[in-house]
C-alpha cells in the first residue's frame, strides 16, 4: 500500500481558491421550479440559465441570510451591498481622530429629514383582471419606481438602505387595504426617523383612514423626552393621534437622559429585565376616541376593562397558544385577500381591523403580544423577523394585523440606520464608521470606562473610532486567534449591539430641546390645566361624568389650547 503524501496548507488554499473561482464562473438557475443550488453547465438547457456576471440595472444587493438572486417571491428583505472601495475608505477614516459635536446635534426636525422620498404604491386594479395580470402590473410599477429612484438619488450616494423586494412591499399594501385604523409604531429614541411622512400623507389624505402614532420603548428615555416628542408631533401632524407603550418599567432615577452618569447606568443595566407592559389601555382608548366603523359595533369599555395599567409577565409557557410555528391559516388569509372574483365585494366589512405598520425592530409584534396577553406572534431583536402579515382576533369583530417591518427610502446616513435597528448588525460589512458616528455624539470612551493605550498622555490623547474599538476589545478580552491582537471588528460589533439594545443610549430630541424653554412652559401649563380640571371635578362630584371618548376629545382640545398659549407667550416676548 502506497504511503499517503502530506497535503500542505499552501496547496489546500490554492485548491479552495480554484474551487471558488470555478463556482463563481458557473451560472445560476433562475427558473422558479429549479432546485436551490448551482447546477453543472449543460448546453442543452442553457436557455434556463443566466451568467452570474450578467449586467444588472440596479446595484448588487444582499439579503438576510439568502442571496437576492433567488426567487423574488421569497419574503426576504433585500438591501444594497457596499463596494470594497467604500469599505476601505470608511475604514481608513475611522482611524482618524474624531471631533466631538455639541449636544444640539441630537436635535432633529422634520426639515432635516427632507426631502421625503415617496414609497411605491399599488397600481389601480379592479376585480375584472386576473391575478397574473395584477401581479404583472405591480411588478412593472415597482420596477419603474425603483429605476426613477436610482436615477434621481443614485449618483449622489446619499440614498440610504431601503427595501428592494417587491413581495415585502406587497405585504404593506395588503395591510393598508384591509386596515381601518393604522397604528404606526415608532422608537422613542428617534421617532422622526421611524415616521415616513409619505405614508402618513397617503393614509390620512388618500385612503382617508385614521392613524395612531405609538411611541414604543419609552422606558429607555426620560419622561420629559417623551413629553417633548409628543407635543412636537401633535403640533406638526394634527391628524396623528399619539400614545405611548413600553414593555418594561422606567427607571425612577432617570431624570436627564443626556448626562454621562445616566448613560453609564444604562450600560450596567441587566440584559434580562422583568416584563411589565404599560400603555395597552392608552392604545385602546385612543382607538375608541377615533371612532369605530359603520356597521361594526364594538364594546370598547369592555375591552379596556380587561387590562390593568400594567401587564405583568405570565410565567407559564404555553406553546400551543402561539401560531408562529407554522404558516397554516396565514396562507388561507393571504389567499382570501388576493381572491379575485367577478363581482366586487368587501371581504373585511364585518371587522374593525387595526393594522400595525412601521420599520424593522420597532416592536410591532411585541405590542400585539401585550394586547393579547400571550405570545401569538414571535419576536426577535433581528430586524425583519416578521416575514408575513398576520391577523389576530382581539374579539368577535376586532382584529389586529401585524405587518413585516419595512425600511422606507430616505436620505438618512446609513450609520444612523444601523444604530436604529433597521439593518441587521450581523450583516454590517464595515462597522467602524457607525462607531465613529456614535463617538461624535456621545462620550463613548467615558460611558464604557475605556483607558487610552498610553496612560502618560491621558490628557492629550485623541480618540478615534478605531482606537475606541481596540480599547473595548482589550477590556472585554476580544483577541484575534493567530496574532493575539485586539479584535476591533468584534468589539465594534458588540458596541453596535449595545446601542441597538438601548444600553448605549443615543436619543434624539425635538428642535429647541436644549436651547429653549418651550417644552418646559408647555409642561407647566398642562400641569396647571390638569389641576384646574381636578378641582372642578371635585366641586361637581355629584354630576354625571362624560364618556371616555369625550374625555379623549377634550384632551386634544386642551393640547391645541396649550400651543395657542405658547404662541401668545412667544409673541409677547
Amino acid at each position: 500500500m502506497q504511503r499517503k503524501v502530506a497535503y500542505s496548507g499552501k496547496k489546500k488554499k490554492l485548491q479552495l481558491k480554484e474551487r471558488k473561482a470555478r463556482k463563481a464562473s458557473q451560472p445560476y438557475w433562475l427558473d422558479d421550479d429549479a432546485p436551490m443550488r448551482k447546477p453543472a453547465v449543460n448546453t442543452e438547457i442553457k436557455d434556463h440559465f443566466v451568467a452570474s456576471t450578467s449586467s444588472i440595472p440596479h446595484p448588487e444587493t444582499t439579503s438576510f441570510g439568502m442571496d437576492t438572486l433567488l426567487q423574488e417571491k421569497k419574503l426576504v428583505s433585500a438591501f444594497e451591498k457596499l463596494s470594497p472601495e467604500t469599505i476601505r475608505i470608511a475604514r481608513l477614516d475611522s482611524m482618524k481622530p474624531f471631533q466631538r459635536l455639541p449636544n444640539t446635534c441630537l436635535e432633529l426636525s422634520v426639515e432635516q429629514c427632507q426631502p421625503a422620498i415617496d414609497f411605491p404604491k399599488r397600481p389601480a386594479w379592479s376585480y375584472d383582471i386576473t391575478k397574473e395580470q395584477l401581479e404583472l402590473q405591480e411588478k412593472r410599477a415597482f420596477d419603474q419606481w425603483k429605476m426613477s429612484l436610482y436615477e434621481t438619488y443614485g449618483q449622489s450616494g446619499q440614498l440610504s438602505w431601503f427595501e428592494q423586494n417587491l413581495e415585502v412591499w406587497r405585504q404593506l399594501w395588503r395591510v393598508l387595504e384591509m386596515s381601518d385604523i393604522l397604528l404606526l409604531v415608532m422608537d422613542i429614541r428617534n421617532p422622526l426617523i421611524h415616521f415616513p411622512v409619505p405614508l402618513y400623507d397617503y393614509v390620512t389624505k388618500v385612503l382617508k383612514r385614521k392613524m395612531i402614532g405609538i411611541f414604543n420603548k419609552v422606558d429607555l428615555v426620560s419622561e420629559f423626552t417623551v413629553f417633548a416628542w409628543t407635543k412636537y408631533f401633535e403640533e406638526m401632524y394634527p391628524d396623528l393621534h399619539v400614545t405611548t407603550f413600553s414593555c418594561f418599567a422606567r427607571d425612577t432615577k432617570l431624570i436627564d437622559d443626556t448626562k454621562s452618569y445616566a448613560l453609564k447606568t444604562k450600560v450596567k443595566r441587566p440584559k434580562k429585565r422583568k416584563y411589565s407592559a404599560q400603555g395597552v389601555r392608552d392604545i385602546l382608548r385612543c382607538c375608541q376616541s377615533i371612532g369605530g366603523k359603520d356597521g361594526v359595533v364594538t364594546d370598547w369599555d369592555a375591552l379596556v376593562e380587561k387590562y390593568s395599567d400594567t401587564i405583568h409577565e405570565n410565567n407559564e409557557d404555553d406553546d400551543n397558544d402561539s401560531d408562529t410555528g407554522s404558516m397554516l391559516g396565514l396562507e388561507d388569509q393571504f389567499c382570501h385577500v388576493m381572491d379575485v372574483k367577478d363581482e366586487q365585494v368587501s371581504p373585511h366589512k364585518d371587522y374593525l381591523t387595526l393594522g400595525l405598520v412601521g420599520q424593522p425592530n420597532v416592536g410591532k409584534s411585541t405590542i400585539i403580544n401585550s394586547i393579547m396577553q400571550r405570545t401569538v406572534v414571535s419576536t426577535s431583536q433581528t430586524p425583519g423577523h416578521t416575514k408575513h402579515f398576520q391577523t389576530i382576533y382581539l374579539c368577535d369583530n376586532v382584529r389586529l394585523c401585524d405587518s413585516p417591518g419595512l425600511v422606507f427610502p430616505s436620505l438618512l446616513p446609513r450609520s444612523l440606520q444601523i444604530l436604529t435597528g433597521m439593518y441587521p448588525i450581523a450583516q454590517v460589512q464595515e462597522p467602524y464608521s457607525t462607531v465613529q458616528y456614535l463617538c461624535q455624539r456621545l462620550p463613548l470612551e467615558d460611558i464604557l470606562s475605556l483607558s487610552p493605550p498610553y496612560l502618560d498622555e491621558y490628557d492629550k490623547f485623541k480618540w478615534s473610532a478605531w482606537l475606541v474599538c481596540e480599547a473595548y476589545a482589550e477590556q472585554r478580552g476580544f483577541h484575534v486567534a493567530k496574532a493575539a491582537g485586539p479584535d476591533a471588528y468584534r468589539a465594534a460589533n458588540a458596541i453596535l449591539r449595545l446601542a441597538c439594545d438601548g444600553r448605549i443610549l443615543l436619543s434624539f430630541k425635538p428642535p429647541g430641546f436644549f436651547n429653549t424653554t418651550k417644552y418646559e412652559k408647555c409642561r407647566v401649563l398642562e400641569t396647571d390645566l390638569q389641576q384646574t380640571e381636578q378641582g372642578s371635578d371635585t366641586d361637581n362630584s355629584n354630576q354625571i361624568t362624560d364618556s371616555e371618548s369625550e374625555n379623549c376629545q377634550g384632551t386634544f382640545e386642551t393640547t391645541k389650547s396649550i400651543f395657542s398659549v405658547l404662541a401668545d407667550l412667544d409673541t409677547d416676548i
